[in-house]
């Protein structure tokens, strides 16, 4: 099973335990603490059997856990899946799991996981070759000019080329790389769609071989914040980090991906 049905399988699980009233209060009881069956059964009319096919169902979608505390056997709540189910409310509008937000006045905060280590995903953004697989824009287009920065100070140049042959260029010089944590660089395309310069932020958190990656784009002012936000860019960096994951997992698996 691939990592994406992997996701939505826990998220089907997820939901389903979540569409009973009962189990939902259930939950929300175990916010306060953990609690013995009897302790969840307390405040419903409802038989301690009964309670205990729905704490099974939270079990079985990963929503609680059962423990031994001398006699008592409580069970505790698991917050991940909440926390992933409720990362996918928020980013529902998105064709992928890319999560968006704007935290101050003049900053756009994107985040997407990826099951692999973020070395791979380091690599995908500073190795030429892995950027012209995914980072080409519009299906069919091509990332015509692809000139990395290697280290602080370099300067990098990418250029776009759409199927119908109109390109669009940015530059730009990096600020700051550390491999495989973080890179930091300026940010200017050739025909400025907004006013100014952006400052671009990728950073790579990894936990049990899974990373999360966060893209912080800081403009120079509201105004162009306010400009990009209008723009189509949120859907084409989610429609971007889709195709990275499958390069990804077409890395990992040995096999090839093509330009969709």
């Amino acid at each position: 099973m691939s990592n994406k049905k992997r996701a939505e399988a826990h998220l089907d699980s997820t939901f389903a335990a979540l569409a009973d009233r009962t189990r939902r209060r259930i939950l929300e009881q175990l916010t306060l603490g953990d609690a013995t069956v009897a302790e969840l059964a307390a405040p419903f009319k409802l038989s301690q059997p009964t309670i205990s096919k729905h704490l099974k169902v939270l079990e079985g979608a990963g929503l609680i856990r059962c423990r031994r505390d001398a006699q008592r056997r409580p069970r505790s709540l698991v917050r991940e899946p909440m926390e992933e189910a409720m990362a996918w409310l928020k980013g529902y509008r998105n064709p992928g799991t890319l999560h968006f937000s704007t935290p101050g006045d003049r900053e756009i905060v994107m985040k997407r996981a990826f099951a692999v280590p973020r070395e791979k995903v380091f690599d995908a953004f500073a190795d030429a070759d892995l950027l012209k697989r995914w980072f080409y824009g519009k299906p069919g287009g091509t990332l015509a000019v692809c000139e990395v920065a290697l280290k602080a100070g370099d300067s990098f140049r990418y250029v776009w080329r759409d199927p119908d042959g109109s390109e669009m260029g940015m530059r730009g010089v990096c600020l700051e790389l550390v491999r495989p944590e973080r890179i930091v660089a300026t940010e200017e395309f050739d025909q400025p769609w907004y006013p100014g310069k952006a400052v671009g932020t990728i950073e790579l958190a990894e936990h049990q071989g899974r990373t999360v990656l966060t893209q912080t784009i800081r403009y120079e002012s509201r105004t162009a914040r306010t400009i990009a936000l209008r723009s189509a860019m949120e859907h084409g960096i989610a429609f971007g980090y889709d195709r990275l994951e499958r390069l990804l997992e077409s890395l990992e698996g040995g096999k090839e991906q093509s330009n969709e």
